[in-house]
């Protein structure tokens, strides 16, 4: 961990420490989670190492098993990384970080969902870089949960003990280590603090109001996890619809922040909803009901549940041991067995019965998602917006839900303190894990061992008479056992790969954009190295980009499978010049056009014969010939002619000198004899204007969703242009949304003066 990076963990954690130095409790529980801190991700920052593989050059990066044995985790180094790298480089380079030449042709950085752009709390990658960033954020996402449910339980009354005990499981909790590296995490984070200013709002502080709309329009809007988020309103709308039931005046207190929380968000919102229109995994989804899933069997239901006593039943992802079809980190919901053992001390307060209702609403309507449960899931799931959604992002709630509930009752305990029934509660708890584990016929783990022993130790420290505050010790270490070989770290590494070295040497002399066969060179890692690549690891690609991903084969509409056909004369024509290979190079009859460039016993590098420029003039059009993933297009002639799905007339001659060439925009000056076509090979999607002499006019849709623009006989200048689209009313929407929770906090304070 070098200077810069330690300042950005070290100086927010010092100004805790100062806030909270007059309140006993809570510098006692900071110091707690400094412990925490230290020992995970500390104890890797200190060796040198990053948070989670996936730092450029490292063994893993690209790999489909990387964070946490799951393919999922491979987002950080595939989209993440790259994506937030990009926004630097252009930033650095005076240009609006909207769209990325380097991936896939043009990548919308902006208006994907997922970069964090507009999201003040990313500003450590944005300043130190996607790895030394993501070192930093770990840490803030940690701090931020734990700190949010202590603060959270103790605004409701509980002791500092219980509130201890429900926010270091949570915090450190198995979800939350397993996603700590990618945006989605954030939710995680500040999901706590939701619920503290919903507390705060319904008792009537409009300060807290105010706060409410600001987390969740942030988290819905401001290109995070929209997905992720859209859980937390539910559970938060559950929450207050429970804790407000029968009282009007508290029911009027939820309109507001709901209310203002919508046009806070739209200034990311607008922008991602415009642009996943016209994305191929929607595109994917239409017609088709994911849900409920016919292959999640009962006896698969149970497997994940069991779960949340026993994580390690399955395997242990961090060491590559996990075993079963379903994503591991996706149902890491586990928090711990002594959380769960708190549960069976038996109720809760008076003044927490509501809150216990509302906690437990949350955790049901978690687990229906999570386990799709029978009825539940099949209306939720024809619902429009819901049934599009990743079910099991939901999983977080269920593990908040445990953790502040077996605080409450923890809380109950201690008010009345009964060594019997803690007992009784370690041992039934313990019992169960033995029987779980005991059901199934897999090796057990150095974590099962702990996993069993860990609410049996809290039945002998009863037995013994040590005092309560063993509890709250006890789930941290039975969480620190947990997470101990779950968070990976990975080094930096001086010098790219031997293929990318190769690739930036043959790009210097003869310039193009670079295609990876199979698994020879993984999406976006050129791009990192200053390479543009037309593949883009990107659930929200363009569903001209997919097609055309496809009919160079590779599979899938959602995120896209390797490359497997790289057709020459469809690549050149979208201005690839370079193929990198496997050391057995490209066969078939799609290696015809390539000319080997160079070679090692890691793979090697072909020269495609037929690039062309990505801006070109054609004076000709066909419809398509057939199919372009069988080589049907390799026939045409795409020096001259355009396949076009509808009738164009074109028919001339003419010459393009380029006058502006920017990832936004695009701009060229045509002489022509006769009608011809000016096609930029950049996919089209949301955003993207086309403009013939300063007027606005429509493309055509040329080469698999390229945009073209029909310009007549004469002298004209052609622009083609991209901004995120509904960017502006959508800004306009967040500042009204500012403005109006700026208001809220204001007429709060004056009445309470």
């Amino acid at each position: 961990m070098d200077a810069p990076t330690a300042l950005w963990v070290l100086v927010p954690l010092a100004l805790v420490h100062i806030v909270a130095r007059r309140r006993r409790a809570l510098i006692f529980f900071q110091i707690a989670v400094d412990v925490m801190l230290l020992l995970l991700p500390g104890r890797l920052l200190l060796c040198g190492l990053h948070i989670g593989p996936g730092a450029p050059g490292a063994l893993e990066w690209g790999g489909g098993v990387t964070v946490t044995g799951s393919p999922e985790q491979s987002d950080l180094p595939l989209e993440f990384a790259p994506w937030w790298a990009e926004v630097r480089r252009l930033a650095a380079t005076g240009e609006p970080p909207w769209i990325s030449d380097r991936i896939g042709g043009g990548t919308q950085l902006y208006a994907n969902g997922q970069t964090g752009l507009p999201f003040p709390l990313h500003l450590p990658a944005w300043a130190l870089g996607p790895e030394r960033g993501s070192d930093v954020i770990s840490v803030w996402k940690l701090e931020l949960a734990a700190l949010g449910v202590f603060l959270f339980l103790l605004r409701l009354g509980v002791r500092p003990l219980a509130a201890a005990a429900g926010a270091l499981p949570y915090a450190f909790g198995l979800y939350q280590l397993s996603w700590l590296v990618v945006p989605l995490a954030w939710v995680v984070a500040l999901a706590p603090w939701a619920l503290w200013a919903l507390s705060g709002t319904l008792r009537g502080d409009r300060r807290s109001g105010a706060g409410l709309a600001l987390i969740l329009g942030a988290l819905a809007g401001w290109s995070v996890h929209p997905e992720t988020a859209a859980f937390l309103w539910l559970a938060v709308a559950l929450a207050g619809a429970v804790l407000a039931w029968g009282r009007v005046r508290r029911l009027r207190r939820l309109a507001a922040p709901f209310f203002l929380a919508l046009p806070v968000a739209a200034v990311g919102a607008l922008p991602v909803v415009a642009t996943i229109a016209g994305t191929a995994k929607l595109e994917a989804s239409r017609g088709t009901a994911a849900y409920p899933d016919p292959a999640l069997s009962w006896s698969l239901k149970g497997r994940m549940a069991a779960l949340i006593l026993t994580p390690w039943r399955e395997g242990n992802p961090g060491t590559g041991t996990w075993r079963q079809p379903f994503p591991s980190a996706a149902v890491s919901v586990s928090i711990g067995a002594v959380p769960v053992a708190l549960l069976l001390l038996g109720g809760v307060r008076r003044r927490h019965r509501r809150v216990a209702a509302g906690l437990a609403v949350v955790g049901l309507g978690s687990a229906g998602f999570v386990y799709q449960l029978p009825v539940f899931a099949g209306v939720v799931g024809r619902l429009p917006v819901l049934g599009l959604m990743t079910w099991v992002r939901a999983g977080f709630l269920l593990g908040f839900a445990v953790a502040c509930l077996g605080a409450l009752s923890f809380d109950a305990w201690l008010r009345r303190p009964s060594r019997g029934r803690l007992v009784a509660a370690g041992v039934v708890i313990g019992l169960v894990v033995v029987v779980l584990h005991l059901g199934d016929r897999s090796v057990m783990l150095r974590e099962d061992v702990i996993a069993a022993g860990a609410p049996a130790t809290v039945a002998v420290a009863a037995a013994a008479g040590v005092g309560p505050w063993a509890v709250p010790v006890l789930i941290a270490a039975e969480t620190l056992a947990n997470d101990w070989r779950l968070l990976a770290g990975s080094r930096d590494q001086a010098s790219p790969p031997t293929i990318v070295r190769e690739l930036q040497r043959l790009v210097a002399g003869d310039s193009g954009r670079v295609l990876g066969l199979g698994d020879a060179l993984p999406p976006n890692l050129a791009a990192r190295y200053g390479l543009a690549d037309l593949r883009s690891a990107d659930p929200v690609r363009p569903l001209g980009l997919a097609r055309l991903h496809q009919a160079l084969g590779a599979a899938g509409m959602d995120l896209p499978g390797p490359v497997t056909t790289p057709w020459a004369g469809l690549a050149g024509a979208w201005g690839v010049r370079w193929l990198a290979t496997p050391p057995e190079g490209v066969i078939g009859l799609s290696a015809i056009g390539w000319e080997e460039a160079w070679r090692d016993a890691g793979g090697r590098i072909y020269r495609n014969l037929r690039a062309l420029p990505v801006l070109r003039l054609v004076s000709a059009t066909s419809a398509p010939p057939g199919d372009p993933g069988a080589g049907a297009w390799e026939q045409v002639n795409f020096t001259t002619t355009a396949v076009t799905t509808g009738a164009v007339k074109i028919g001339g001659e003419g010459s393009l000198a380029v006058i502006e060439d920017r990832p936004w925009r695009h701009m060229a000056r045509v002489r022509s004899q006769g009608v011809v076509l000016a096609v930029l090979h950049v996919p089209r999607a949301p955003g993207w204007r086309t403009y013939l002499d300063g007027r606005k006019v429509a493309a055509v849709d040329a080469d698999l969703d390229a945009m073209g623009i029909v310009v007549p006989d004469g002298v004209h200048e052609v622009r083609w242009e991209y901004a995120p689209p509904l960017l502006v009313p959508g800004a306009a929407l967040t500042v009204s949304g500012l403005c109006g929770c700026l208001i809220l906090g204001v007429r709060s304070r004056r009445r309470l003066r």
